[in-house]
């Protein structure tokens, strides 16, 4: 094919649908791997080369950096032959000449050619990283593309749209998927603070909550809660109240809407800003709401999702998560909602445990009233959870131990105290209180009668008398009597590890202490 045509961008024009080039070309590579028994990758590559030189070429030359890559990537002999004169196979049976003039100029189409552009480039170049020998080049330039193109072309480059590149923040195909986000999220931090209030206050209009019934759904809507909602995170301060409001409302809007096709929006917002959207809705229903979805059964990830901004928010606004999770544990609305609360806090002591650290007494306290038996029917619906709750505390946390044979479980608090529960009875029975700081581990001895507690911070060791006596009889919520008045413990050691010492402590077993310096 020849032409005398001089377009900023190609001669002679080849129209791909990137998305079914990208699955041609994984094809090809697993008849080439089902053929030769390797998987070496080489029939992507070799799909994917000519229209990398065609994206990249007549760009990369204006950097130095960036051309020593590309031609790395691609090969030596000669960047702009390969351009020019690339057989492109495969694709739906096409043979087709690329004839390539690319320069900066493409670059200054529009903000909406820009972020298309990049698009296709990035999503190319993510494919081309799953090729052992082009991994690092690749991931380089697609690096070096995202963050410095601006820069390379200069004076009069157009930015990418970020409505453009929304759109493709949810794509299904997951190279795409993954090029818009890294470009949109760029976009984003990059946005001058005058421009970013602009462009939220130009798009506010279209937000879910401002629209009639019929149109919250829309797309238009959905995207302009997109961009707004992430530039917002970016730029917070300089939003007006009025915007942060409607923008809360679009999120709630969406998330309390079961549905809903944009509640991966509203989640992914949640888990970006929530300290931002809370003070604008009601905060403990959004947080049920992800509660609930994060403990579904539903398989187009956005239980994932919600799990994912579930830890985020107990990361970063721990007081209002524990208080939502503990009245949900002790007043739920239902049964069901109590066992599906109860799996949450399983997850979340796998996932994140120093994230409930702090709030451990409060808690446990709260599941183990779960346990109540005067509700049997609540008793035998969470028992399995509760049972696997307190597991996983007693074996990562040092402050919290449990005594199976009398089925008492000790929890030291950083308060000093440390309080004692009877599972059976699922009731607090009385509180020790003879350290002034907080305890840092508790071990029962192995007939349940002693309890062994240490404070770092005090460097003390207290032994306790636990086990059932008959002065417990006459003073019911009263500790077991110590043989010594007030508070003080059956026994007491001091210890010393130096005021710079730092150490670790391990006290599984009555009396046990070893210390070993780091």
């Amino acid at each position: 094919m020849q032409t005398t045509a001089t377009s900023t961008d190609l001669a002679s024009s080849l129209i791909v649908d990137v998305r079914e080039f990208i699955e041609a070309s994984r094809r090809a590579s697993e008849i080439q791997a089902q053929a030769t028994g390797k998987a070496t990758g080489s029939a992507t590559w070799k799909s994917l080369r000519p229209v990398l030189a065609a994206l990249l070429v007549g760009s990369s030359t204006l950097d130095a950096d960036l051309n020593q890559l590309v031609t790395s990537m691609l090969g030596t002999g000669g960047l702009t032959d390969v351009a020019k004169a690339s057989l492109f196979n495969g694709l739906r049976g096409a043979c087709t000449s690329l004839v390539g003039q690319t320069n900066m100029d493409v670059w200054k189409i529009s903000p909406e050619h820009t972020a298309l552009r990049l698009i296709a480039t990035l999503s190319l170049l993510r494919t081309a990283s799953l090729v052992e020998d082009f991994d690092s080049l690749a991931n380089q330039v697609a690096t070096l593309l995202t963050s410095s193109l601006g820069d390379i072309i200069g004076d009069g480059f157009r930015y990418p749209s970020l409505e453009t590149l929304a759109q493709y923040l949810y794509d299904p195909c997951i190279e795409v998927k993954q090029a818009a986000r890294s470009l949109f999220f760029a976009e984003t931090q990059r946005l001058p603070d005058l421009d970013a209030v602009s462009l939220v206050e130009v798009i506010r209009h279209r937000l879910p909550t401002l629209q009639p019934d019929s149109h919250k759904e829309s797309s238009y809507a959905a995207l302009a809660l997109v961009v707004t909602g992430h530039v917002t995170v970016e730029n917070y301060t300089l939003i007006s109240t009025e915007t942060l409001t409607d923008i809360s409302k679009s999120i709630a809007l969406y998330l309390h809407d079961e549905h809903s096709e944009h509640r991966v929006i509203a989640i992914e917002l949640c888990s970006a800003g929530f300290h931002i959207w809370q003070h604008y809705v009601d905060a403990m229903a959004a947080l049920r709401s992800l509660f609930t979805l994060a403990t579904s059964q539903r398989k187009d990830g956005v239980s994932a999702q919600a799990r994912s901004a579930v830890l985020q928010i107990a990361s970063t606004n721990t007081p209002l998560f524990m208080t939502t999770l503990s009245l949900d544990v002790l007043n739920p609305p239902s049964l069901e909602y109590r066992k599906t609360i109860m799996q949450l806090v399983a997850f979340i002591i796998r996932k994140k445990p120093l994230v409930l650290y702090p709030n451990l007494p409060r808690l446990v306290e709260a599941v183990v009233k779960s346990l109540d038996p005067n509700s049997a029917a609540s008793r035998e619906m969470v028992l399995d959870t509760a049972t696997e709750i307190l597991g996983h505390v007693v074996s990562t946390f040092p402050t919290v131990d449990f005594h199976k044979a009398s089925q008492r479980l000790a929890v030291g608090t950083g308060e000093g105290a440390v309080i004692m529960y009877d599972l059976k009875t699922a009731t607090r029975l009385y509180v020790l209180e003879g350290h002034k700081k907080r305890v840092t581990a508790i071990s029962f001895s192995p007939d349940g009668r002693r309890l062994a507690t240490v404070s770092l911070e005090e460097s003390v060791v207290m032994g306790w008398k636990v086990g059932s006596s008959f002065s417990s009889f006459f003073h019911p919520g009263a500790p077991p009597w110590q043989g010594s008045s007030g508070s003080d413990p059956f026994k007491k050691l001091e210890f010393n590890v130096g005021d710079e010492g730092r150490f670790l402590l391990y006290t599984r077993g009555f009396y046990s202490l070893t210390v070993w310096l780091l």
